[in-house]
């Protein structure tokens, strides 16, 4: 966490001299909660060892100050010793700041005793909303000061956050009275602040050199250098408060108007008018009704009622909530530059409130969310859309009036500066792993900025994990061939069974925001130019890709997703509980080499599942759950994986298996016949990763070259493998060969499913399998047949999802080809022979394991 703070003795001292006794009680009781990031501490600390800091804020409010004041002396850091632009109050701390006389003077008595300034930029007027410009200008005596001492003057720009509502375009009566968002009274700002306190936060800005910035500019009088200083800093925390509020607040009615004057989309309905003989105004009034369907009608109003129901909620059925909150911070500092997209992964329906949630209780602006057409039923719809979700039908590939409606929605979003929020890879993930993603918003959100709507957009792609997901029941019965229930997320939500059970934790991880622009740029893309088709296409493909591998990066390894990747990847009927603890700490040094987020629990807690901890917690869970079973033998505890639950069970160890899949995928093949040449082992592995690509998620910006001998690299380093010479082999310490086996054997539910599918090709000439969904599935009969016959073992690999990748991968290296929807055999395997002996390829992989 990065606000509470534990009193110190030399803190205590120093908060008597300058608060009296009820200001310490009212500010440990409200400003010790307010978040103030360790990295903004860090900064303001490392800006003090090198200069003169003076804290800018934007408009005149006493519990700015006040918190300022606290939060310095809080932290040991300069304390307020000049204040310019703040009425005089007769009480501490105000009266150890020196708030009047020549700005030379006050300045000077700040840096003398060691303290800080602090400037306000605007004051607070009555029937102003925005606030007046301070007639007294510091700028001149800073730069003069600045000039003249050896150490520079850092001007640092500063929120207070406090308030839940960005401004409106249109002021009413109430903000030019008691004052607006921008510019709060004394009155507002004293009530919105104790409404809202367990949400504030504080933000630093990027911090302005005056030594280094009157070099840039030699030729400048310090009266021009103030003017400037004083725009940027005007510059800097206007865009402070447009990350944190979002743009000013615009009525529905005109964001649809606006919408619908979109020059693009006008030519696009001109164009649908022309081609089916019918009269603009109906083709507009037919996009005006898709854009009502579409458009979200955010209401804060709304926000603030239901954010106490989903806080019930939440702790209801979860443990916690844990949130990468220097990630966090990270993303909305890059929200000073450009609008946020943000790109979560997509496990549950949960998905949809938990950011939007966390966003609001921090004091956040709320992003739009793009929801599923399904959703939007009442009363639920009315309810999401107030929330910020605006909803998209799942296919619209024939309706060029909603194509083209939509596409002008989200480029206005785009123009307006609003926070996004999509899912990249379209829908729930039933089986855990992360999907490839649908670049359908990816292509809108790219066509927007390269059509001008704004100079730049920044993807955050975010990991959203849980260690038990609520639909996991309903996942399996899809997976094992289920028809897929219509999406209810008021029966998910009101079920009493859910809200009875406990699902343990969410934990919420970022990976580096992503400049679009500067994408481009690392492609060789001028963003001033136009781009062809094909440069459009490749970049937004390696949009969504780079995305993808953001998610997989941060994605958090939780006690669930060890237990059941170290059980799962096991051929024998049971596993003691030292095995699998030995399973768990290689898969949590795998974690550690490659810096992978774990669980908060997890970290210095035992691995054993019989040690008291997360791990045997995760256990007690599973079986708990009915998906383990134990029994006690020659005493010791043997867990047995129940063949009925695998499926459920494997959503789990999914969850990690972008982690490890390079090492399974060389572990594979290198097992496949050793030792072997490296070229060889390489060869094998190339192999495997084509035939996964629809499986995992690759790293993106590095050859298969480069990654196979990193991962080779590694193996050699944990033991496990030798390599000597051009030659591969397995390292001969008694640990390396199940070790490697184990690694192998976490591929094994895909190989076998991909082998299922690789049988089931003599069905397409046979006449049982003519389309892809009636080929998977006859493959699950074909698959139940192998699994009851014993000549596959895993019967999580009896997958729908992984079936339907499978049939992908044979399109697309031509094993079956597709002529009006209807399946045949390609030429890559044109005679029952080919098939058996792509068959017979997947199987050589699985022989390894006996």
């Amino acid at each position: 966490m990065d606000t509470v703070l534990t009193p110190v003795a030399d803190h205590q001292e120093a908060l008597s001299k300058e608060f009296g006794p009820v200001s310490r009680a009212l500010g440990q009781r409200y400003f010790d909660g307010v978040r103030f990031p360790p990295e903004a501490e860090a900064e303001l600390r490392a800006l003090q060892a090198k200069g003169f800091v003076v804290h800018v804020m934007r408009t005149t409010a006493w519990i700015n100050y006040l918190y300022l004041a606290w939060a310095m002396v809080r932290r040991g850091l300069p304390l307020v010793r000049a204040v310019v632009n703040l009425r005089p109050w007769f009480t501490r701390p105000f009266r150890n700041s020196k708030q009047r006389g020549p700005f030379a003077e006050r300045f000077g008595h700040a840096l003398a005793t060691g303290g800080s300034g602090l400037i306000f930029l605007k004051k607070t007027a009555l029937l102003s909303a925005t606030g007046k410009d301070i007639e007294e200008n510091p700028f001149p005596a800073l730069v003069a000061m600045a000039r003249r001492e050896e150490r520079t003057v850092f001007l640092v720009p500063e929120l207070f956050v406090w308030e839940k509502r960005t401004a409106r375009l249109m002021p009413n009566v109430w903000d030019r009275v008691f004052g607006s968002p921008e510019a709060p009274g004394f009155l507002h700002s004293m009530v919105a602040f104790f409404r809202n306190y367990r949400r504030a936060q504080f933000r630093v800005g990027e911090p302005i050199d005056l030594k280094r910035f009157i070099e840039q500019n030699p030729q400048d009088s310090d009266e021009l250098i103030a003017r400037k200083v004083r725009s940027a800093l005007h510059h800097h925390l206007s865009r402070e408060t447009r990350a944190v509020f979002g743009p000013p607040e615009k009525p529905v009615e005109r964001i649809l108007e606006e919408t619908l004057r979109d020059r693009s989309l006008r030519r696009s309905l001109d164009a649908v008018a022309a081609e089916t003989n019918r009269r603009p105004e109906s083709v507009l009034r037919q996009s005006r009704r898709n854009l009502e369907a579409i458009a979200a009608k955010a209401s804060p109003t709304t926000l603030a009622f239901v954010s106490p129901v989903l806080d019930w909620v939440f702790h209801r059925i979860y443990d916690g909530i844990e949130v990468d909150e220097a990630g966090l911070n990270r993303a909305l500092k890059a929200a000073s530059h450009a609008p946020l997209v943000l790109c979560p992964s997509h496990k549950s329906h949960v998905d949809y409130l938990v950011m939007s949630w966390i966003l609001w209780n921090r004091g956040y602006a709320v992003p739009l969310v793009a929801a599923g057409a399904n959703l939007s039923f009442w009363p639920l719809g009315p309810l999401l859309r107030r929330c910020g979700a605006f909803f998209l039908r799942r296919s619209f590939k024939d309706d060029k009036v909603y194509a083209a409606t939509f596409k002008a929605y989200v480029k206005k979003l785009v123009h307006d500066g609003v926070h996004q929020e999509f899912f990249p890879e379209g829908g729930r993930s039933r089986t855990g792993k992360l999907l490839q993603p649908k670049l359908g918003m990816f292509t809108w959100q790219v066509e927007s900025v390269l059509e001008g709507a704004r100079n730049d957009l920044i993807f955050v792609p975010v990991s959203i994990d849980y260690e038990k997901v609520v639909e996991s029941g309903s996942y399996s019965k899809e997976l094992a061939g289920g028809e897929k229930k219509p999406e209810d997320l008021k029966a998910l939500l009101s079920t009493p069974k859910v809200l009875a059970s406990s699902y343990g934790r969410i934990h919420l991880t970022f990976d580096e925001p992503l400049s679009l622009v500067e994408l481009m740029k690392s492609r060789g893309l001028d963003p001033a130019q136009a781009l062809s088709d094909e440069q459009k296409k490749g970049l937004v493909r390696a949009l969504g890709n780079r995305v993808m591998y953001g998610i997989s990066k941060v994605s958090t390894v939780t006690p669930h997703a060890l237990v059941s990747a170290a059980l799962l990847a096991h051929r024998r009927r049971g596993m003691t509980s030292r095995e699998l603890g030995e399973r768990i700490t290689l898969l949590r040094r795998i974690a550690g080499e490659e810096m992978a987020p774990l669980a908060a629990l997890l970290k210095d807690s035992p691995s054993h599942p019989e040690a008291m901890g997360p791990i045997r917690e995760a256990m007690n869970t599973f079986c708990s759950d009915g998906m383990v079973r134990t029994l006690t033998a020659n005493n010791d505890v043997i867990y047995q994986a129940e063949d009925d639950r695998r499926g459920e069970m494997s959503f789990y160890k999914n969850t990690l298996m972008n982690l490890v899949a390079g090492r399974a995928l060389v572990a594979t093949a290198l097992l496949g016949r050793f030792p072997a040449p490296f070229d060889e082992v390489k060869t094998r592995a190339l192999w495997l990763s084509r035939l996964f690509k629809l499986e995992f998620i690759y790293r993106v910006g590095a050859s298969f070259d480069t990654i196979f001998t990193e991962v080779v690299e590694r193996l050699v380093r944990m033991g496990l493998v030798l390599h000597d010479g051009d030659m591969l082999g397995v390292a001969p310490e008694p640990h390396a060969r199940p070790e490697l086996e184990f690694l192998a054997d976490l591929l094994r539910d895909y190989l076998e499913a991909y082998l299922i599918a690789a049988l089931t090709l003599p069905e397409v000439p046979a006449g049982m399998a003519q389309d892809r969904k009636s080929f998977v599935r006859q493959a699950l009969e074909v698959g139940r047949a192998e699994y009851h016959s014993g000549r596959i073992t895993a019967a999580e690999s009896l997958a729908k999802v992984t079936l339907e990748n499978a049939v992908h991968y044979m399109l697309d290296q031509r094993y079956l080809v597709e002529e009006d929807k209807k399946l045949k055999l390609g030429p890559t395997a044109p005679e029952l022979k080919d098939c058996q002996a792509f068959a017979e390829e997947i199987r050589g992989y699985l022989r390894h394991q006996g």
